[in-house]
């Protein structure tokens, strides 16, 4: 009898420990949570500090080299954007948002922005268009890009060509073969723009200017 109880009294505190824990188990992984936010959103992403007109230069830069290597008897004036002919050459900025826990809030890093450069040609017949691509993935890998993605997409009558290099700068290239438009682009890696200030607001982009006009290798 006394050793029934014994048993009683040990399996009700058992059962109320378990309960405790079941109970204090949420609360824990909730205070966790918030405490891994609450340092996530106290350090800053560590992104270099970098003037927008610098990274203008430096994205445009490689974006000149890689429409040259094309090999196209073409020229994109600044700021072209006509779509029936297939024709783009524009320079914008975007904003850029932090990654783990803090993504949930959806607010881009104050001060931060990232750049890109899109162009395309429209009108491209196929033998020029497959010349494009490997002329410039020779340009790529000669010039220190290293590649990151070359395929060919049979459904949707595409062939792309991916690279990258110094820590997310990157080049793309596509020819849709459909549409005998090549199209591309070059894009940056996150940066602080040093000259934003809190006055300006989240999501103020800077200013960067125009595009360069590109000139195909041929047309020079």
């Amino acid at each position: 009898m006394i050793e029934s109880k014994a048993r009683s009294g040990a399996a009700l505190r058992a059962g109320g420990i378990g309960c405790a824990v079941a109970v204090l188990l949420p609360v824990l992984l909730i205070g966790g949570v918030f405490l891994i936010f609450s340092i996530e959103r106290a350090t800053p992403e560590g992104y270099p500090d970098v003037k927008p007109e610098s990274m203008a230069r430096r994205v445009t830069g490689y974006s000149k080299g890689a429409f040259a290597a094309l090999g196209l008897d073409r020229t994109l004036q600044s700021n072209v954007y006509d779509m029936r002919k297939g024709d783009e050459n524009t320079l914008d900025s975007d904003f850029c948002y932090p990654d783990g826990l803090e993504s949930i809030t959806d607010q881009a890093e104050e001060g931060a922005y990232r750049l890109y450069h899109r162009w395309s040609v429209g009108k491209v017949a196929p033998r020029e268009g497959s010349s494009a691509l490997r002329s410039l993935r020779d340009h790529l890998t000669s010039t220190g890009w290293r590649i990151t993605e070359s395929g060919v997409s049979e459904q949707r009558h595409e062939r792309t060509l991916k690279a990258e290099r110094d820590g997310g700068y990157t080049i793309a290239l596509t020819w849709e073969a459909d549409r005998r438009r090549l199209s591309g682009g070059s894009s940056a890696p996150c940066a602080t723009n040093p000259g934003w200030k809190e006055s300006d607001g989240r999501y103020a982009e800077p200013s960067v200017g125009r595009p360069p006009v590109l000139t195909g290798r041929a047309s020079k």
